[in-house]
Parts: C-alpha cells; structure tokens; sequence
C-alpha cells in the first residue's frame, strides 16, 4: 500500500486508524513510545499530543518527509522497524505485523509495553488476491490464539483484549471483532 496514500489531515483519516490512535493516546501519558510503521505521522502525532515524547519509524522516504512537515513534534526515522535501536516504555504497532513475514523480528525490540492490532482471520478471512496490488501486502490475519501465541512467544503477556467490530471503528472489550487490538505486558527481558 502507498503510505502517502492515506496522508492529510486527521479529519481525512479513516476513522478506525485514528481510533487506534487515539485509543492508546488516553491510556498513555508521559511515556517514551516507539510508533512502529507510522506511516504519514498523524498517530505518532496524536500519542505525541498526548504528552508522550514519540519516535515514528517507518521505511517509506516519502511518508516519513510528509510526516516531518505535517506533524512535528514527534521524531521520525526512516529505517526497517528491525533495525530501530533504542529504549521505549511502549511499543505501538497498529496493522502492522499482518504485514510481514518474520513479525517477531520487530517484535523483539523490547519495550516494556506493547499496545498491538491486526486484522481477525475469524472475521477477516485473509485472501492474498485482496492484497495482491499493495506494495506492502498482508501476509496473513490472525485469530485471537495466534496473536496471543505470537506477542508469548516476543515476551509479552497479553493483560487486554478490545477490538473494532467494523472499518468504521469504535474500540470496545472483546477479541471478537474485524480487528483485533491487544495490550501486552513484557514478561521476559530479551
């Protein structure tokens, strides 16, 4: 998918994307937080709002300059999440690791907590052919059991469970919606 592609102002933002955001923006309040593939800036500028000091890190050139232009405050860094270097209370990864093959990698960078969505293969079916023309394809949904398996096997113990129903998006208790949306607690320092 072309990141620049859903960049512009927050009110030109698919809602259940903001919502994520925001989400997170009121259960954080002076925390150092790592935006994991924060794409055009609005939500590493939303939690960046919120009193947190944010870095965004995205491997788009173009995402990252339109995020340095339209919504400073935050530091952005153009780099593979794999590759990011640093210390962070919280991980931040919102439709993320649907995107790539090895998502522990990214994973394993280690903050203290995580607060994570993918799409629910329970109610999201994955099909590659609905993906095949994003330059980032999905490369697969999850079901509740295997995000929990695989935020385990990174370390963290998932405390919450919400999800989104629907694309329009409003957060609430459950792991049963199109997305689902975990906050995790590190168990074991890596």
């Amino acid at each position: 998918m072309d990141q620049t592609r859903q960049c512009g102002p927050i009110k030109s933002i698919r809602r259940d994307h903001t919502q994520r955001y925001q989400f997170a923006a009121e259960r954080l309040k002076g925390k150092r937080v790592l935006d994991l593939a924060c794409g055009c800036g609005y939500g590493s500028w939303i939690l960046h709002q919120s009193g947190n000091e944010v870095t965004g890190v995205d491997i788009e050139p173009e995402a990252i300059a339109y995020a340095k232009e339209h919504y400073q405050g935050p530091t952005y860094l153009c780099q593979a999440g794999e590759e990011t270097k640093g210390s962070w209370d919280v991980l931040v990864s919102f439709e993320t690791l649907e995107h790539l093959e090895r998502p522990q990698d990214v994973l394993a960078i280690g903050a203290k907590t995580l607060i994570a969505s993918v799409p629910n293969e329970e109610r999201y079916p994955f099909k590659a052919e609905n993906f095949s023309g994003d330059k980032y394809p999905h490369q697969r949904h999850y079901t509740p059991e295997e995000f929990q398996k695989l935020l385990e096997s990174a370390g963290y113990q998932v405390v919450e469970w919400f999800c989104q129903k629907d694309k329009k998006g409003d957060i609430v208790p459950g792991s049963d919606g199109m997305f689902l949306l975990a906050i995790g607690q590190r168990l074991l320092q890596r």
